[in-house]
Formats: C-alpha cells, structure tokens, sequence
C-alpha cells in the first residue's frame, strides 16, 4: 500500500481573497491521501461560517476527516494590532478516519512564541499509522531543539511516525544529522529548495525549511517531489510513501 503525501505552510489568511482559490484548486488536483498543513488559522470574524481554515478548505476538498490546533495567538494583521480574535496554528486533511489527536507544545528556545506539533493516529487498511505534523521554531538553534524533542518523543511513545510540515530548519545538515539513521529524510532524496522569499520574508534568500521523513521500520519513501507551482510563499513537498508489513 502506497500512500501520498503532502505538507504545504498554508501562510494563514494573507491575500486569501487571491490564493482561495488557488489552494483548493492545487490540492484537488494532487488528490493526496494526507494533506499537513502549517500556519492555518482561526478568525473569530468567520466562525459563522467555518471552524477554522482547515475546516474551510475542507467544505470544498471533502476530506474524509481533518482536523485542527490552534498554536499561536496573533496581536497583529499586516503589521497593524487587531482588535479581534485571531490564532494561527495546525491542521491535517485524511482520506482515512482520525482515530485520536493531540497537540503537542514545544519548549521555548530562542523565540518567545508558540510552536507545537499534532499527532494523531490514522485508521488504514493497513493498520493504524501515527503521523506528526510539525512547525518548529524559526532559528537554526530552536529548530534543532524542536526536532530533538520530537524524535526523543516519539520513542518514548514507541511510535514509528510520517514527521512532515515546516521544520524551519535551513541547515540541512542538521536534519540529516538528527534523522537520518531511524528515518527516510525527503531533501535526502531528492535535494531542493522549499522556501522564496517575498517582500514579507525574513529569509531574504532561498532556502529549505519544509521536509517529510518516515521511520525505516515502518515506511519507505518512494519518491520525492518539490513543485514549484505553489500558492503560497512555501513550496509544497509531496512524497509517495510505501506501507511496510509489520
């Protein structure tokens, strides 16, 4: 059984009038079986319409199951205050049913500012599959942390995981370092660049900060896909992941 893969930093509700669209059209179009969504966002103004961003998108993309975590609370909206309830967070899009969830706080590092990780457990036909959709924190520092702390997890919990979603780790060596022995790393694979700068942007040069790593025990990934064509400032990444047998 193959499954395929997707991890796209959403970049919350910024020109959503233009990227809507755009969004739905795209993910429709690579018909994934699990969609990990980073920076997706809850605002108070839309609640009589839709929970949440994810549950937004999925009215039109008809997921099976999905679901959402706020992270962060936002004070600020195209860098003026808000006087309105916002909150950027987590979201995951499955074709299978979401037997459990949880949302996971990472430490602080160097930032003063909330990242967090989702976990939940996939019901397939073959056998329930823990996935971990991750936002680490910005700095090469905290990004490094986060992932030690989320691999030191996950063995704690004995789990053998899919990790996807924006790790902001542009030092590549540091995830190969951290991940590579237990896990099938994507850059890997297939090295590319996941990440253009806008005028928006405090990276002001390409860079990789997306990735989708898969425990060896339990998957392999197959193949490894950047697509250029993006709508947000993030590039998604898609990777085709083999089910092995236990």
């Amino acid at each position: 059984m193959e499954l395929k893969v997707l991890t796209l930093n959403i970049w919350r509700y910024f020109e959503w009038d233009k990227r809507k669209e755009k969004v739905i059209k795209f993910l429709k179009e690579q018909d994934a079986d699990i969609v990990f969504l980073q920076e997706t966002a809850y605002d108070e103004r839309l609640k009589n319409k839709w929970e949440n961003q994810v549950h937004e998108l999925n009215c039109e993309l008809n997921y099976k199951d999905f679901c959402f975590f706020k992270m962060a609370k936002m004070k600020k909206w195209h860098k003026e205050s808000i006087d309105w309830v916002m909150y950027y967070g987590l979201g995951i899009l499955s074709k299978y049913p979401i037997k459990c969830k949880e949302v996971v706080f990472l430490p602080l590092v160097e930032r003063d500012r909330k990242f967090a990780f989702i976990h939940a457990i996939l019901e397939t036909p073959k056998g329930n599959l823990d996935i971990i959709n991750v936002h680490l924190e910005n700095t090469d520092k905290g990004s490094k942390q986060h992932l030690k702390y989320v691999l030191k997890w996950c063995k704690k919990k004995k789990i053998k995981p899919i990790i996807a979603g924006d790790f902001n780790m542009q030092i590549t060596s540091n995830i190969i370092g951290l991940a590579d022995k237990e896990y099938f790393i994507s850059y890997k694979l297939k090295p590319y660049v996941s990440f253009m700068p806008t005028e928006f942007s405090n990276n002001k040069e390409p860079v990789t900060l997306d990735y989708i790593i898969a425990s060896k025990d339990r998957f392999k990934i197959k193949h490894v896909e950047c697509i250029d064509a993006s709508p947000s400032d993030h590039k998604p990444i898609i990777a085709l992941i083999e089910i092995k047998n236990k």
